[in-house]
């Protein structure tokens, strides 16, 4: 099939694709082969189609809506599941020559600003991937059902190519909701699951306990203290997880160990994995005892470029070798890490530092509310105005000018939120993480006339 598109092991490609089994064997079938290509996520027909860069000369496109069990994988055939095309802008990137062969290039998440390519070879991203074998000890025996998207470092450098190490059966879930994934947990059964905070909450809400899970792997946003007790009696033990699309899995919780603050903190760092905390900007006004995370991986990425393939001309990203994530934590002891936020999730108000983050874990213990997300707003004389977008839990209802009104018990005055807009539904990007850029885009569209505490619909 790549013979007759003309397709040689000099052709950089874009890779659309999807979290299936054709999607799992096309990731693998060019790794093996050497290829060098972007993952990108498939076309969504509720959102744009995925930028391709300009410098890949051939689009490949995993086609979405196939399903294959053990007894079909072998007659699959790349024509039933995949389509190949030309970039027609295809515009080569000399910078990009010593690249063409075995490397591969992740789109950052782009959750606080523009996504880049963070590149990696084949070789450094395996390795990357088998190091966290060392605390989530997947097995042969384990079965392994990953409802987060391949074409994502969480999915694909945590959950399957680490499984695929270990030997382990691997159900790939498609366009993962509640009804899909208990469909796929009665049929398959799993003892292993690599969920977002999102999909954890939603089944630890609405499902009972169920013995077959050893335990399962969580990443992105920090799981709320009552949120991780209950998907602990649900699945059985709760391993947190962190890491970047640049470093993969820094740090994750050991399976095997169950003492220490397992709810607030990610594990220790894996091995030959070093974590420092450098000094924040306004260390004045940072948390106690909190630094900007910087991390040196044996096994990270190269480097960034432009998502057009050209060289990456801000911030270099590694300095002697260590990559500051702008990740703020601290670390307990054991050299069990805390994630706190990100450093540049903050704002200045009333000549004080705010940090958001801090905002929205107060938020979240006052009653009724399921999640607060904070974004920043327009300039006022206090500073620039804080939003916040709060979703109720089951059965309760919340009133803005309430809620804002609460905010007085757990906020000093400086921090209470200008607006509050409750909302059912929070944006997400494709990798689980809420999309703050959405919500700050939406925010500015929609300036509010109203008075500060009046309610927001979304």
């Amino acid at each position: 099939m790549f013979a007759a598109h003309q397709i040689t092991l000099d052709d950089l490609l874009a890779v659309e694709c999807v979290t299936s089994v054709p999607g799992a064997l096309t990731v693998l079938y060019l790794m093996s082969r050497g290829f060098s290509f972007v993952l990108l996520p498939a076309r969504d027909r509720t959102a744009p189609p995925p930028s391709v860069p300009r410098f890949c000369r051939q689009r490949l496109t995993v086609r979405g809506g196939l399903s294959a069990d053990a007894a079909e994988i072998s007659l699959l055939h790349p024509d039933t599941f995949l389509e190949i095309s030309r970039v027609a802008d295809h515009e080569p990137a000399p910078n990009l020559a010593d690249r063409t062969i075995g490397h591969l290039f992740l789109r950052t998440s782009g959750s606080f600003g523009t996504p880049k390519l963070a590149v990696f070879t084949h070789d450094q991203l395996l390795a990357n991937s088998v190091l966290s074998l060392a605390r989530t000890r997947l097995t042969a025996h384990d079965r392994i059902a990953l409802p987060v998207p391949l074409p994502h470092a969480y999915g694909l450098g945590a959950g399957f190519l680490p499984g695929f190490a270990a030997g382990a059966s691997l159900r790939l879930i498609e366009s993962a909701n509640l009804l899909r994934y208990l469909e796929h947990e009665r049929a398959y059964r799993p003892t292993v699951a690599f969920l977002t905070p999102t999909l954890c909450a939603m089944f630890s809400r609405h499902t009972s306990a169920q013995d077959h899970y050893r335990h399962i792997v969580v990443a992105g946003d920090k799981l709320k203290r009552e949120l991780f007790e209950a998907a602990e009696l649900r699945f059985s033990r709760v391993l947190n997880l962190y890491g970047t699309t640049e470093m993969g899995v820094i740090a994750v919780a050991d399976a095997a160990r169950t003492d220490g603050p397992r709810s607030a903190t990610v594990g220790p760092p894996l091995p030959g994995v070093e974590l420092r905390l450098d000094v924040p900007e306004l260390a004045a006004e940072a948390p106690t005892g909190a630094g900007v995370i910087a991390c040196r991986h044996p096994h990270g990425f190269e480097g960034y470029v432009e998502g057009d393939g050209r060289p990456w001309t801000g911030e270099p990203p590694l300095r002697d070798g260590w990559y500051r994530t702008r990740d703020l934590g601290r670390l307990h002891d054991g050299e069990c890490l805390e994630v706190l936020g990100r450093e540049d999730h903050s704002v200045n108000r009333d000549g004080r530092l705010v940090m958001l983050a801090e905002v929205e874990r107060a938020m979240e213990r006052l009653p009724g509310v399921e999640r607060a997300i904070t974004v920043v707003g327009r300039e006022t004389l206090r500073g620039r105005d804080i939003l916040a977008y709060c979703s109720p839990c089951d059965g309760h209802e919340l009133e803005a000018a309430r809620l804002r009104n609460a905010c007085a018990g757990v906020l000093p005055a400086y921090a209470i939120p200008d607006q509050i807009v409750i909302t059912s539904e929070i944006p997400l990007l494709a990798n689980g993480k809420v999309d703050r850029r959405a919500l700050a885009t939406a925010a500015a569209a929609a300036r509010p006339s109203r008075r500060p505490n009046e309610q927001g619909t979304m």
